[in-house]
């Protein structure tokens, strides 16, 4: 009995062992700064809901309604719920497993089958003719054909983890788990800039739309003062052939505005996670214009190694590189003898009455072993597949430690330099106004040809489709900062 407890304090102690190799982050040569003051814009704190920093009812509401109901993030919420009912699963390794069982049989044996059952009758039947012939009573030897045995019992077996496989291999389902959960939250915070690169495109091409739409209008009008001229011979062919070629070219920019319009509709909806008949039929919210949304980023305080503990996809690769680590490990103990315990109790009785008496208890227990002596590479071709997966999931790592970064520059980058064209466009779309209104007084005075109205009004139209376009890219950018920041903590 000594022996066994000692057994016993020994497998404990051992169990939980662990040989997977140790965990370090990989190294890697990160920036001192933000980056250059060009294009470093004012530090502040940049909240988790980032995108409410645009000040826009509606922006926010079609963000939280792709938050909720988003297919991708759906599919995603899925895979977080798999991962942790594989934690669970994987936990139930290190615990021993009991079962409870029970049974009951009555049957009826082969007399032909058996040469006992045979045998058996044939004495009772000789012992009965004697009996008789003796005139005394006779008594049966051969047993019935028929019986019955009754059981039940609960039975528990355990396998001692001497060499960690059911912890590492637990370990790891929990960091694939993390990994999930950080995936999952990098996908809401890609969506919700998706959501936001969408609607500035919408309000885009909303302006756009209504700014040729006011466009035509007026050249429509004019058209018809300018037909009357010419009529009138008051203007040259060449002068109202002009005209209404600005017309026809208006005509074809308010259809394709209509265009984009729709197609920036219906990706929007998609993207809230709208039926098939909403984004078939339906319209997406609108708030304020593009010139009405602030354009002002901000960068939290602190050092671009905090990046690292910000964004979500960076927190997921670290996890699915722990899980690795710990999956070599569980390919390691492989190699290792592994014991397993049994035991039962139970009662088993051929009377169904009797089945739960003293005489009816039994019970068992007992041991094996099990060491693997030729799998032919199998174990060690386990090991090196958890080992290539291992610098896998490092490289993953490392790749999305460079992708934050060049991420980031590339929206400063673009948030700086849309900045500036903004500011120049709107400059030229001021100066191109004034321009074109000059332009139709020298006409109307007689100092100029009308081509030079045509050429003022039609560069103004074209600075202001510009504006509105780098506008809305700009405003994309700011939104692209905040998503390649982490979102907010």
């Amino acid at each position: 009995m000594k022996n066994i407890l000692a057994t016993g304090v020994l497998m404990l102690a051992l169990a939980g062992c662990s040989l997977a190799p140790d965990y370090h982050r990989p190294e890697q040569d990160l920036p001192s700064s933000w980056g250059t003051e060009d294009i470093r814009p004012e530090p502040g704190e940049l909240s988790r809901e980032w995108w409410r920093r645009f000040n826009d009812a509606s922006l926010n509401d079609l963000v939280e309604q792709a938050l909720r109901h988003n297919r991708e993030i759906e599919q995603s919420l899925a895979r977080v719920d798999g991962a942790r009912a594989a934690l669970g699963l994987a936990r139930a390794g290190l615990f021993p497993q009991v079962s409870a069982q029970g049974s009951g049989e009555r049957s009826e044996a082969s007399r032909d089958a058996s040469a006992t059952y045979g045998m058996m009758e044939e004495l009772g039947l000789l012992e009965e003719s004697v009996s008789r012939l003796e005139g005394r009573p006779s008594r049966a030897l051969a047993p019935s054909r028929v019986g019955s045995l009754w059981s039940g019992a609960v039975q528990a077996s355990w396998e001692p983890d001497i060499w960690g496989r059911y912890l590492d291999a637990a370990s790891a389902a929990r960091e694939t788990l993390l990994s999930a959960e950080e995936a999952e939250r990098a996908l809401e915070l890609s969506v919700a800039g998706q959501v936001c690169s969408a609607y500035f495109d919408l309000l885009n091409y909303q302006t756009q739309l209504e700014l040729t739409e006011r466009t035509l209008a007026s050249r429509q009008s004019s058209a018809e003062l300018y037909e009357k001229q010419y009529a009138a011979g008051a203007i040259s062919e060449l002068d109202i052939l002009n005209v209404r070629t600005q017309v026809d070219s208006l005509k074809d920019s308010l259809a394709r505005a209509k265009t984009s319009l729709e197609q920036a509709e219906g990706a929007l909806l998609l993207l809230t996670g709208a039926s098939p008949a909403e984004v078939f039929a339906g319209r997406a919210k609108r708030g304020a214009s593009l010139a009405a949304l602030p354009a002002v980023p901000q960068l939290p305080e602190g050092l671009p190694s905090e990046l690292l503990s910000r964004r979500p996809d960076i927190r997921s690769a670290e996890a699915a590189l722990r899980a690795a680590h710990f999956q070599v490990g569980e390919a390691r103990a492989a190699f290792f003898p592994s014991i397993s315990l049994t035991g039962s109790f139970g009662v088993a009785s051929t009377a169904l009455g009797s089945l739960f008496s003293g005489a009816a208890g039994t019970w068992s227990y007992g041991g094996g072993i099990s060491l693997p002596l030729l799998t032919f590479g199998r174990t060690l071709s386990g090991v090196r597949q958890a080992e290539a997966s291992m610098r896998e999931a490092a490289a993953s790592y490392e790749l999305a430690v460079q992708q934050a970064f060049a991420d980031i520059r590339s929206a400063l980058a673009a948030q700086s330099g849309m900045a500036e064209s903004v500011k120049s466009l709107a400059d030229s779309a001021a100066r191109m106004e004034k321009a074109a209104e000059l332009a139709r007084v020298r006409y109307e005075a007689g100092y100029s040809p009308y081509l030079d109205v045509l050429e003022a009004e039609r560069t103004l139209y074209s600075s202001q489709m510009e504006l509105a376009a780098r506008r809305a890219s700009q405003l994309s950018a700011i939104a692209q900062v905040c998503v390649s920041l982490g979102g907010g903590w």
